[in-house]
């Protein structure tokens, strides 16, 4: 699980349910692109998802979107690792505290 402060954000979605104790392969159901959204301030969302769906070669995608224009988004990352997608979400976080 992820222990990340969302400040002002408030969770719409959350199936993040990845173990990092445990090899990802072992998880492969629990990899695909709708694993947590949260919703911020003047139509913002902070999104994380994993790409491509249940594919262990695959890796997290964070997005800051604005008005649901999901082809146009302000803030894109990816990584494999627990610390990258940490770092990656706070990162994120600050930005849309800071709108």
């Amino acid at each position: 699980m992820l222990d990340i402060d969302f400040k002002s954000g408030n969770v719409i979605y959350n199936e993040f349910n990845i173990d990092f104790s445990k090899p990802l392969k072992l998880q492969i159901y629990n990899l695909n692109q709708d694993l947590l959204q949260v919703e911020y301030k003047n139509n913002y969302i902070l999104d994380v998802g994993w790409s491509p769906d249940f594919d262990v070669n695959g890796s997290f995608i964070i997005y800051i979107i604005k008005d649901y224009n999901w082809g146009n988004y302000i803030y894109k990352r990816q990584c494999k690792d627990i610390e990258k997608l940490k770092k990656y979400i706070n990162q994120a976080v600050k930005y849309l505290e800071n709108i």
